[in-house]
């Protein structure tokens, strides 16, 4: 797996996390994240792929249109170590945030950890 391709796997899950369509949604969590993933942040820990479709269904309705951009990233040997920033459906910038990911040897996230403060108030 090269860097590019590590890049774009996490793409592809900040990606679905915006994503409104569930079957889209869902189609690429499939392919971009193992069916074991472990995955945490402040307010969950959890582990596989049907918990972590729950999650990210929760997620996308308690911000609706929600995006993320990556700030900057760090590779090495399948890891990933990431800052992104979430931004809300009208275009401001609300949250900032690290993450860490790791991915097995089929390429899919097989570990994934989100670090922030506060949530703003919905």
């Amino acid at each position: 797996m090269t860097n590019q391709d590590l890049r774009t796997t996490f793409m592809n899950y900040l990606g679905a996390l915006a994503e409104r369509s569930v079957a889209k949604r869902e189609e690429v969590l499939r392919t971009n994240v193992a069916e074991d993933v472990a995955f945490s942040n402040p307010g969950v820990n959890g582990r596989g792929l049907q918990s972590l479709l729950t999650h990210v269904a929760r997620f996308q309705a308690l911000y609706p249109g929600s995006c993320f951009r990556l700030n900057w990233h760090l590779e090495q040997h399948g890891q990933i170590l990431a800052e992104w920033s979430q931004i809300s459906s009208d275009g401001l910038e609300f949250l900032t945030a690290h993450s860490y990911a790791r991915l097995n040897d089929e390429g899919r996230i097989s570990h994934f950890a989100g670090f922030w403060g506060s949530l703003p108030k919905t």
